[in-house]
Order: C-alpha cells, then sequence, then structure tokens
C-alpha cells in the first residue's frame, strides 16, 4: 500500500538521507527494493523484485527537501 509506504519514507528520512543521499530508492511494503540514479532504473529493478508496483522517490541531499507527490 502506497500509503504506508509515504509514512515510512517520512518516518526514515534522517536516514535515507543519509545513506541514499541524491539517489532514487523503490520501496514496497516498507521495503527499499532497488536504489538507482535515474526513477525510470529504480521503477524497473523494483518491478523485477516485486509483483506489486514500487514508490518512487528521490533522496533529497543535504540542503534539499523532500517533495511527496
Amino acid at each position: 500500500m502506497q500509503d504506508k509506504d509515504h509514512e515510512w519514507i517520512i518516518e526514515h528520512e534522517q536516514e535515507l538521507e543519509t545513506k541514499y543521499s541524491g539517489k532514487y530508492i523503490a520501496v514496497v511494503d516498507g521495503t527499499i527494493v532497488a536504489v538507482e540514479r535515474t526513477s525510470l532504473e529504480a521503477d524497473k529493478k523494483g518491478r523485477k523484485k516485486t509483483k506489486k508496483p514500487p514508490l518512487v522517490t528521490y533522496v533529497p541531499k543535504s540542503g534539499e527537501e523532500l517533495v511527496l507527490i
């Protein structure tokens, strides 16, 4: 459920910024299933690992703002 994945991303914002700054992540059920340089790559890789469509988002670098759409 993507709403829960949105919440998970917000709850783990600090950790994500530390580990994945400047990358796109694909999340399914609170689990990161892909980390890539583009959203398309993260989506493709995420879909290969799970049957559910992943929530793909950019992890901002320090000084950038996290925006979920």
